[in-house]
């Protein structure tokens, strides 16, 4: 994805949890993480044009959620995208509003209430639907199987699984040259690669889109100061690592790498690292799909 400008400000951010249940309805623990991103930002809503949102009407239990949600969200008689996918991709669209002058200000965030939902009723729904899911596989199990075909050995699926957990996650984007600007996005990739096609190497995509958002920025993996990793809790650090071309030693997990924070995993990574305020250019990555196969990265610095 190409945007005219790829220096977008981030004014303020928050993130609720993640807990093993938030309490309240879910549009009240939306409503209380974009308005506190408002106030880190020294902002209200008035000052925003509209919203960008990564959520899943399957997840959040409800259809077409978003209808319910204009309010808690910021998006009320606003400019109001959503994209069905990681909240990296929609940091990539939110971006491109902002960096387009389409908008000088705009939320984007993300969540998830798993506590109201059966993830794992759900996680099946993440194979391919006419010639996977109906072999009855785990996901998991077919990851696995995808990783003893690139190794030549045998790899046993472990029993431990995702753990739900309950997260609300927003973030407000600025013009890079806003006197609001606190840090700065850089740099931005997105690959997708090919559906549990055999032979093709499970983090390809992940690879591919760290190095188009570093070379969006104008960085090397050499230049970084640490990588922030959103979900591949099944994938062990050195594999990663190698796969990125950075030591080991620069990965940053989450705090609970088996927990489950659905399309809110990226956009919660990226707010940590903000947080983190570690100085020179940090790459945040976070894959969504059953393979691996979808991947979002972002390179950002602080101001």
């Amino acid at each position: 994805m190409t945007i005219p400008s790829p220096r977008v400000g981030i004014a303020g951010s928050r993130v609720l949890g993640p807990a093993v249940e938030l309490p309240g309805a879910l549009d009240a623990l939306i409503y209380n993480a974009t308005s506190a991103a408002l106030d880190d930002a020294g902002m209200s809503i008035t000052d925003v044009d509209g919203a960008c949102m990564a959520a899943s009407d399957l997840l959040d239990g409800r259809a077409i959620s978003t209808m319910t949600l204009t309010g808690s969200t910021g998006s009320f008689r606003k400019t109001e995208m959503r994209v069905c996918n990681d909240s990296l991709a929609a940091v990539l669209v939110g971006a491109a509003e902002v960096a387009s002058g389409a908008a000088d200000a705009l939320i984007v965030c993300s969540w998830s209430k798993l506590s109201d939902a059966d993830s794992n009723a759900v996680l099946p729904l993440a194979m391919e639907p006419v010639f996977h899911r109906a072999l009855g596989f785990h996901p998991a199990a077919v990851l696995d199987l995808r990783r003893s075909a690139e190794s030549g050995a045998a790899t046993v699926t472990a029993d431990q699984s995702l753990e739900s957990r309950d997260v609300a996650v927003a973030t407000i984007l600025v013009a890079g040259d806003s006197p609001r600007a606190r840090a700065h996005v850089i740099g931005f990739g997105a690959s997708t690669g090919p559906y549990l096609r055999p032979g093709e190497p499970v983090l390809d995509p992940v690879r591919a889109a760290a190095t188009a958002a570093c070379d969006m920025a104008g960085v090397s993996v050499n230049d970084l100061s640490a990588v922030h990793v959103a979900g591949l809790a099944r994938v062990d650090d050195d594999a990663l690592a190698d796969s990125l071309g950075v030591a080991t030693g620069m990965l940053v997990r989450p705090a609970e790498p088996w927990a489950d924070l659905g399309y809110a995993a990226g956009l919660t990574a990226m707010c940590r690292a903000h947080e983190a305020q570690t100085t020179g250019p940090v790459l945040v990555v976070s894959a969504g799909g059953l393979g691996y196969e979808n991947a979002f990265a972002v390179v950002m610095e602080q101001t």
